[in-house]
């Protein structure tokens, strides 16, 4: 099986208006201090790990997130790097992403060009960059302080520096914008030729400027028909542009799916570092305490900081399996989902050997939902057959509701 490492960076230059992930304003927060922490935790969780045999696999990607991780100072970033290389088996084949948000790699060429041969010798082979649109008032309502300009300036020198694996991120359904609006936000950033394009509809979440502002009537947002038509023509427009169309929200020219992402889609393993962080290693999902001060104390003391813990039962396995499973293209297969349940502690019998008998042992486990899942394969939502079941196009459309089928 394979295993992948990601680390949350929580710190931004500022925070975007829509944003509701766990960061904060980088000039006015302990980063020293949290790095610091940081390091602490991948000596204590590697030890931990060492002690149980965990550790002893191979680790086929590294995702360094946030936040804006291209905001760190370097020279820590450089030392977390090389610690993480000491405490774990990183294969030299591993897909080694970090997030860099436009205008945050350095105002001067020089700069930045210095900035991204520090991160290619750290070992990053993989640019994740949030453009999110190319129209200046459109970034200036969202909070990104950045300009199209800055986009086009950044992938010009990530590619003279000799990146050959970008991907960037697109917002569609801002207020305000029209389906044409999104697709010209599209077009200029296939311009820019990247190998990976992951496109979210913007979601309005309580707690942020925008949730806000939707909360005191002051943001439409735009209506479901407007947004699933906007979200049919991205999915045409990339495929027509070469880039297959691999998961719900994300697109890739061949040979380019995001590894450390498909990580969590197949129900592998992946160790989390840093506040917030969620992992799932050995059948336990755990995740971080959120609180920065906590964070720091408790690593300071030498311990932990886990705020929470779960040992996933066989039904918790099948049913994420297949959750996860539904996001990608292929969809789930019966044989995948019955090697989930069985890789849990409290599996009672054994993984049935067939193809057959995995369809069987499946819809023995969800049997309430077949009727259901039928009534969703005849109206061209999902597809069912002798290997296992898929969303339709269509299907994504309702993908929430197709899923809790199975939760």
């Amino acid at each position: 099986m394979k295993r992948g490492i990601y680390i949350h960076m929580p710190f931004c230059v500022q925070k975007c208006r829509y944003c509701a992930f766990l960061s904060f304003d980088a000039e006015n927060s302990p980063r020293r201090e949290y790095m610091e922490a940081l390091c602490e935790e991948i000596r204590l969780r590697s030890a931990a790990d060492d002690a149980c045999g965990a550790a002893c696999g191979p680790v086929s990607s590294v995702y360094i997130g946030g936040g804006t991780p291209s905001v760190m100072d370097i020279s820590q970033l450089s030392e977390m790097v090389k610690l993480l290389r000491r405490s774990y088996d990183i294969t030299p084949d591993a897909e080694f992403t970090l997030e860099a948000n436009p205008a945050t790699l350095g105002r001067k060429d020089g700069v930045t060009l210095a900035k991204l041969q520090a991160y290619k010798f750290m070992g990053v082979n993989r640019l994740s960059m949030g453009v999110q649109s190319m129209d200046n008032d459109r970034l200036h309502f969202l909070g990104r302080i950045h300009t199209p300009e800055n986009v086009r300036r950044d992938m010009e020198l990530i590619r003279k520096k000799g990146f050959d694996n970008v991907s960037l991120d697109l917002i569609f359904s801002v207020p305000g914008q029209t389906t044409a609006d999104a697709l010209c936000d599209l077009e200029k950033v296939l311009e820019l030729g990247p190998e990976h394009i992951s496109c979210y509809s913007l979601q309005i979440e309580e707690g942020t400027p925008f949730g806000e502002m939707a909360a005191a009537g002051e943001l439409t947002e735009v209506p479901d028909e407007e947004d699933r038509r906007t979200y049919h023509e991205i999915c045409r427009v990339l495929r027509e542009a070469g880039y297959e169309h691999y998961e719900i929200s994300n697109f890739a020219k061949p040979g380019y799916r995001a590894k450390h992402n498909s990580l969590y889609w197949n129900m592998d393993d992946y160790i989390a570092f840093g506040l917030g962080a969620s992992g799932f290693a050995g059948g336990v999902r755990y995740k971080n305490t959120e609180d920065i001060d906590e964070y720091i104390a408790l690593l300071k003391e030498g311990r932990l900081p886990t705020a929470e813990e779960h040992v996933n039962t066989a039904f918790d396995n099948i049913s994420e399996a297949v959750f996860t499973g539904l996001r990608r293209k292929e969809g789930v297969t019966y044989e995948e989902a019955a090697a989930a349940y069985f890789r849990a502690a409290d599996a009672e019998g054994r993984q049935p050997e067939s193809a057959e008998a995995c369809r069987e042992f499946f819809w023995d486990i969800f049997s309430e939902a077949k009727q259901e899942a039928r009534e969703y394969a005849e109206r061209g939502l999902l597809v069912i057959d002798e290997k296992g079941l898929k969303l339709t196009e269509q299907g994504t459309d309702i993908s929430n509701s197709i899923m809790s089928l199975f939760v």
